[in-house]
């Protein structure tokens, strides 16, 4: 059995700014690795990346080393190289990779899982562009390391062009945080990023990040953040996806939600059902605009099987979450290198006895196979 590893991450490096790969209309922008007292930040439009303390706090692993190319003190101690880490030396990470027994690997980005990194619309998009332009380069050809392409949601023609030629770069699929900003996953403006999507047959990983700012910047303190904010807009585009009615728009298209577990899931689709068969039943008898959007009960779209969960290899209801969804629908992510991470989680499952030899072949290379269109 091949492991393939439905979510592991890059720190983005100086080089994935780099005339290379940025638009030259914004190189006088480019993003700047700034040292303070030994910790590396992005300076984007003057402000910094990590932004670890105070009101709409985040916590970044990138950039992983300072400006004269050292590791930052926040990349010491930690299991990856930097080489690794920053994908400077692929055959640092496939070693990486060999240790914790995994075949192939879908790399995610660190930098934009917060939001906004810039006010800037069309420098928004040049990022990540750039981003997409380097892993494309980087990964090109090699049949172990894939990717998924980052977009501006505040741009939606640069987020179509962006998909567009994400898949000619070879990304198996599309990025996005579990809000657009302050709207929802579910708003018409974003119909067209979804019509390329689903016909460039790319999946959509729905992965945790600072996604909404009216929720980032009711924190002041990273702890919490990390897991209110930090998590609850992978629920909320679940929730956004089933109840704003884009699954019945595009009801092929194969979503990922990342990161979160997946002890949320029995909770929000029983409060969906809940509200499906109450309040979707009796409101709208009184106020006709209320009715539900969506047009089938909740379960109806986890049946269709183009919805799949990543699991935390400790998840305790894993059993429970798989008779629920499917054990056809769990994939498992390393995060590797971020630092929060647990290693060699598939060695981890594989000893869990509470879970079928079948399901755990499943979870770690039939599902995310299927999801990503990874040949054998």
């Amino acid at each position: 059995m091949r492991y393939i590893d439905a979510d592991g991450h890059v720190e983005e490096s100086k080089i994935t700014f780099s005339d290379s790969y940025l638009d030259p209309a914004f190189r006088g922008q480019r993003p700047r690795v700034i040292g303070v007292e030994g910790l590396a930040y992005w300076m984007i439009d003057e402000q910094l990346f990590p932004r670890r303390v105070g009101r709409g706090c985040n916590n970044l692993g990138t950039p992983a080393t300072l400006d004269d190319g050292k590791p930052a003190r926040h990349s010491a101690g930690k299991p990856d190289s930097i080489e690794s880490m920053e994908l400077t030396d692929i055959k640092a990470r496939l070693g990486a990779m060999d240790e914790e027994g995994i075949a192939v690997q879908v790399l995610y980005p660190t930098l934009f899982l917060a939001y906004p990194v810039t006010s800037n619309p069309a420098f928004a998009t040049a990022l990540c562009s750039s981003y997409n332009r380097w892993l494309g380069d980087k990964l090109g050809g090699n049949d172990r390391l894939t990717w998924a392409a980052v977009v501006n949601f505040d741009d939606i023609p640069g987020a179509v062009r962006e998909v567009r030629a994400a898949k000619r770069l070879g990304a198996v699929a599309v990025m996005v945080l579990g809000t657009a900003g302050d709207r929802q996953l579910d708003d018409p403006l974003l119909y067209p990023f979804y019509d390329a999507v689903a016909e460039e047959d790319l999946a959509l990983g729905v992965h945790v990040g600072w996604a909404f700012p009216g929720l980032n910047n009711a924190y002041t303190h990273i702890y919490p953040s990390g897991v209110i904010a930090f998590h609850i807009p992978v629920l909320m585009g679940f929730t956004a996806l089933i109840a704003g009615g884009v699954l019945d728009r595009y009801p092929t298209i194969r979503v990922v939600f990342l990161e979160a577990g997946c002890l949320w899931v029995p909770f929000i689709l029983d409060r969906l059902k809940h509200r499906f068969e109450s309040q979707g039943k009796s409101l709208p008898k009184f106020i006709p605009q209320t009715a539900p959007r969506q047009a089938l009960p909740p379960m109806e779209y986890i049946r269709r099987g183009n919805l799949y969960f990543s699991a935390e290899v400790e998840d305790f209801l894993l059993p429970q979450v798989m008779e629920l969804v499917g054990e056809q629908q769990i994939v498992l992510g390393t995060d590797m290198p971020h630092g929060d991470r647990e290693r060699f989680v598939a060695g981890l499952l594989q000893k869990r006895n509470d879970i079928t030899g079948n399901a755990k072949t499943n979870i770690l290379e039939k599902n995310p196979a299927r999801l990503y269109r990874i040949p054998p």
